[in-house]
């Protein structure tokens, strides 16, 4: 689980008391290579359970879970032409994420329009057996590592350490279809399974044009989700004011988030120049046991 509340560091500030107490408690179950964790991950796995009642077994068991799926999946090669998923083009197809912009802290402006994603489409080529699902949640991996390297590059280039994303949901066009077990049951298992292996990764979610229909089925899915992931959702309806919400974050979209969106290229587009980057940024001062 997540921290019962948010870490009081911001993602560029330098590791505090208690989380260098936890990061050396790590190093100390695990070896000084905490299982070849990426340093960046090893940052969020450090702050993200600050306040579960045991921060530091919480973060000792979570760095072991990522470090098992990232091997088991082979994710440091991830980005490589040659595991590119299988049916990648179909996937961006029927459920594009983009990046439309960025903030004044050089957050990526994630955008994806859940409610035009054709369901049926979409569940027959997804859903049905466990080696469509294992293909969807290559995709979202996939996804999940470019909008990961991007930030690395991203913190080398502005010398500021981020690992965060904003993201806007636009539910323009919502429908029960978008509501039926198949769809929100993979929602479901997305959030099952990414939580813990990316944690501290979203820095604020902006919810466009949700119809009335949202409004049940947004009950039950926020029980599925952390207090303090909770915290980061708003709903505004009203894609003005939410474009309001960005400029006031230093965003400069000049138009419309449709407009936006169909200009924006896919994420895989990005990742040939991902292919070799620096390693993870971190402030120069900032005291990290792995390497003490």
């Amino acid at each position: 689980m997540a921290p019962a509340k948010p870490p009081a560091s911001l993602e560029w500030e330098p590791l505090d008391e208690q989380q260098v107490d936890i990061f050396a408690h790590c190093v100390a179950e695990l070896g000084p290579e905490l299982r070849n964790l990426p340093d960046d991950l090893v940052t969020m796995l450090v702050r993200g359970y600050v306040g579960e009642k045991d921060p530091k077994q919480c973060a000792v068991e979570h760095m072991i879970e990522t470090s098992d799926w990232r091997k088991e999946n082979d994710i440091e090669t991830a980005l490589t032409p040659k595991r590119l998923p299988e049916n990648r083009q179909e996937f961006e197809r029927l459920w594009r994420s983009s990046i439309i912009g960025e903030d004044a802290d050089g957050h990526p402006i994630v955008m994806e329009s859940i409610g035009k994603i054709p369901t049926k489409e979409f569940a027959a080529a997804f859903t049905g057996d466990a080696a469509k699902e294992a293909n969807f949640l290559a995709h979202s991996a996939f996804n999940k590592e470019i909008l990961r390297k991007r930030n690395i590059v991203k913190s080398n280039e502005q010398q500021k350490r981020i690992y965060k994303m904003v993201v806007v949901l636009d539910l323009a066009g919502l429908s029960m279809s978008h509501l039926g077990s198949t769809f929100t049951g993979l929602l479901k298992t997305y959030i099952g399974k990414f939580s813990n292996l990316y944690p501290e990764s979203l820095h604020k979610l902006l919810v466009i044009n949700a119809p009335f229909v949202f409004s049940g089925a947004w009950g039950a899915i926020s029980l599925l989700m952390h207090p303090v992931t909770r915290a980061k959702i708003h709903i505004i309806s009203n894609p003005k004011y939410a474009l309001d919400e960005l400029k006031k974050m230093g965003s400069k979209l000049d138009f419309s988030f449709e407009e936006a969106y169909a200009k924006a290229p896919p994420l895989s587009s990005l990742a040939p120049q991902l292919q070799q980057i620096p390693p993870p940024f971190n402030p120069p001062n900032e005291r990290r046991p792995r390497t003490e």
